[in-house]
């Protein structure tokens, strides 16, 4: 009994033992190299190149580390994590083409599952519960907790169009028409970890859950992983401001009105105003006092408290006296539960007149080395303002052209002023070649707002042609006589061929036929030479 016992436990040891000395492994390649390739094959991300050693009994691998690796026919070897085998090594095929020998071995290559890693993706979201205008902040952790390198690491977050990403920390950003993805790319080596962060701007109310992505390669294959999932809860204003024109397009001294509403959206509080105020650009004027809101030159302003759902309305007149798009920024700073906070808008409005024009004419093209000039007149196409202080600068790239400056006290509405003709030389040029002359004047209008116009002509210079030399005849042949013997010829030839009397010297193929037959004669030669080289060889 004690016998059974003892072969019994012999017999488990011997199951067990090698169970627990194992290797466990998986095939990551099977395939067949050949000995007239490049085998240069992309496994899981990582490049392996094989090739036939001169005497085509082993296989020579270069591993993704630069490492080489010979193994033999019928064998396997164990290196870096992979166990690579070849089977099947030998003779193919003769490739008559190349008149080489081809050989082939199959490869199979198992990567060790013992030896991959672990990326933890720890993602943390500051605040995730905040108004319009604030901000957050998003700090990344990515820890390779596993004994190899891992590599292609590629964290993203998408991020909505309601954010404005407002720094960024070792990590980058693009966009597209829909959302903004943040990511970072690269490798970690075991134990080591990579950590960075980006800022989020709330820009609309929004509620989403916010989730970021991360691939990477454990040492075997590509994985996919995700962060836990935070809801960022972004609600609309507390103050709700809504701005209004009655025109948001006037003619320059027309007027127009702003009317802002202030809303309490918030269904609990009441709000208390601390400040509100909007500062009235230099191209707009206050027409009349408004109601509720006190005027300091160009600041208006106003204080108070709103119940919930209560709205206070502001009407500003305003009066346009630059030509341009002119901006107005309200801003709102109020309490609400003892926090403050600020509410911030805009709206644009275009004023327009007929300004200043430029009427100028040169010749587009002109020969090298030709006199020419240019006109240039300015007219003021308003039928109401003037314009002032005009200064007219005529310049270019024309080689010698002087630079002229003009200046014109004033403008009244419809008048034009002439310049002085600009004469100039074209410079000597072979080839054709562009110039531009650029006419710029700056001026001021009624209210003094500078104003600025541009305008550019391309003259193109005609360049010499290089004289063609006379051919001289030295042979006393007349053209006609020139024409006559061709035609002679072409005729005798036609008359050749159709009538079939034409004949050719033996003497004329002898030397162009024995160096053909000797090339033939050494080709033969050489190619039994080949085979019988290749049958010995054997």
């Amino acid at each position: 009994m004690q016998k059974k016992s003892f072969l019994y436990i012999i017999f488990l040891l011997l199951i067990i033992i090698p169970c627990t000395y194992a290797v466990d492994e998986r095939q990551i390649y099977s395939g067949t190299v050949y000995s007239n390739q490049i085998n240069a094959i992309n496994i899981t991300n990582k490049i392996f190149s094989f090739s036939l050693n001169s005497a085509h009994d082993k296989v020579i691998i270069t591993l993704p580390t630069n490492s080489i690796v010979i193994v033999k026919n019928g064998s396997c070897e164990t290196t870096e994590n992979y166990e690579l085998c070849v089977t099947n090594l030998g003779f193919w095929y003769h490739n008559t083409t190349l008149d080489d020998d081809i050989y082939k071995a199959s490869v199979k290559i198992y990567s060790l599952l013992l030896e991959t890693t672990k990326i933890e993706l720890t993602r943390t979201v500051e605040t995730t519960d905040f108004l319009i205008g604030e901000q957050t902040k998003i700090i990344v952790t990515l820890k390779n907790t596993g004994n190899v390198e891992a590599t292609n690491i590629i964290y993203s977050d998408l991020i909505p169009n309601s954010f404005a990403i407002t720094q960024l920390s070792d990590c980058f950003a693009y966009a597209n028409s829909t959302h903004k993805t943040v990511k970072w790319e690269g490798n970690l080596k075991e134990n080591t970890e990579k950590s960075f962060y980006y800022i989020l701007k709330a820009l609309q109310n929004i509620t989403f859950k916010s989730q970021a992505s991360i691939s990477y390669n454990n040492g075997v294959k590509q994985v996919q992983g995700n962060s836990k999932t935070s809801t960022i809860t972004v609600p609309d204003y507390q103050l709700n401001m809504i701005l209004t024109l009655d025109k948001d397009e006037v003619k320059l001294d027309q007027e127009t009105n702003l009317n802002i509403n202030l809303t309490n959206i918030n269904n609990d509080n009441s709000i208390t105003i601390t400040s509100f105020k909007i500062i009235i650009p230099e191209g707009l004027d206050i027409s009349a006092p408004p109601k509720y809101l006190t005027q300091d030159y160009k600041e208006l302003s106003w204080k108070g408290s709103l119940d919930k759902g209560e709205t206070k309305l502001f009407n500003i007149k305003l009066k346009s006296k630059y030509i341009g798009n002119l901006t107005l920024k309200p801003k709102a700073s109020f309490m609400i539960n003892n926090v403050r906070k600020e509410v911030e808008k805009s709206i644009s409005l275009d004023s327009y007149e007929k300004i200043l024009s430029i009427d100028s004419r040169v010749d587009k093209e002109v020969l090298s080395s030709e006199k020419s000039h240019i006109s240039v007149e300015i007219n003021n196409p308003s039928q109401t303002y003037s314009f002032k202080d005009i200064n007219v600068i005529i310049e270019s790239d024309l080689p010698n052209f002087i630079k002229t400056t003009e200046k014109i006290d004033n403008l009244k509405p419809l008048e034009s002023k002439k310049i002085d003709d600009i004469y100039f030389t074209a410079p000597e040029v072979v080839d054709n070649k562009n110039y531009s002359i650029n006419l710029n004047i700056i001026y001021k209008s009624e209210y003094n707002q500078i104003l600025e116009a541009t305008q550019e002509k391309i003259l193109t210079v005609i360049g010499k042609k290089e004289a063609v030399s006379p051919v001289i005849n030295e042979t006393g042949i007349t053209k006609q006589e020139a024409d006559n013997t061709s035609a002679g010829w072409s005729i005798s030839l036609k008359e050749l061929v159709k009538s079939g009397n034409y004949n050719f010297s033996i003497h004329s193929l002898m030397i162009p036929l024995g160096i053909f037959f000797i090339f033939v004669l050494l080709s033969a030669l050489y190619m039994s030479y080949k085979t019988w080289h290749r049958r010995n060889s054997y």
